[in-house]
C-alpha cells in the first residue's frame, strides 16, 4: 500500500483541480470519493501504472454525475471567490476567471473535459482518450473544435 500513499500525497490536489475545473462544486469530495473508490479497488490493479490513469478516469465520470445531478436539484452555484494580494487584483481575477468558465461552460461536455485534460493536466492524446474511453481520432478532432468554439465565445465577450 506504499504505492497507493504515494499516489494520494501526489494526486490529491490535483485530482481535487481536475474536479473543480470540470465544473463539480465539491471537488474535494469527488477526489476523496475517487480515490476510496481506488482504495477499494486496489487489489485488482494488475499493474500500479494504471491506478493514475483509472483515477483521472474516475474524477471525469464522479464530476458527470454530480454535474448531472446538480442541473436536477439547483442551477450553478456561484463562483469561488480566489484569494489575491489586493481588491484591484481580486476583482480582474474573478472577472476573467468568470469570463472563461462563462466561456468553457458554452462548451459540449466532451469538449471541456478534452481541454480540461490536455491543457491543465498537460496530458497527450493517448492519456486523454484512454481517460475519456475515446478514440485518440476522437480526442484531436474535439481538441479542435473545442478551440475554435472556445476563441468563438471568448471573443464575444
Amino acid at each position: 500500500m506504499a504505492a497507493f500513499s504515494t499516489l494520494f500525497d501526489e494526486s490529491f490536489e490535483p485530482m481535487k483541480r481536475l474536479a473543480y475545473l470540470l465544473g463539480a462544486d465539491d471537488p474535494e469530495n469527488i477526489a476523496q470519493e475517487a480515490f476510496v473508490r481506488l482504495h477499494d479497488r486496489w487489489h485488482t490493479l494488475y499493474d500500479d501504472s494504471k491506478a493514475l490513469p483509472y483515477l483521472r478516469a474516475m474524477v471525469v465520470n464522479l464530476s458527470r454525475s454530480r454535474l448531472r445531478h446538480l442541473r436536477v436539484v439547483r442551477k450553478t452555484p456561484p463562483d469561488v471567490m480566489l484569494d489575491e494580494l489586493s481588491a484591484e487584483t481580486h476583482a480582474m481575477a474573478r472577472q476573467e476567471h468568470k469570463r472563461i468558465r462563462e466561456a468553457l461552460s458554452k462548451l459540449s461536455r466532451r469538449q471541456r473535459e478534452v481541454l480540461v485534460l490536455r491543457y491543465w493536466l498537460d496530458l497527450d492524446q493517448a492519456a486523454i482518450a484512454e481517460t475519456l474511453g475515446v478514440a485518440v481520432g476522437t480526442v484531436k478532432a474535439t481538441t479542435s473544435h473545442a478551440m475554435t468554439n472556445l476563441r468563438k465565445h471568448l471573443e464575444e465577450w
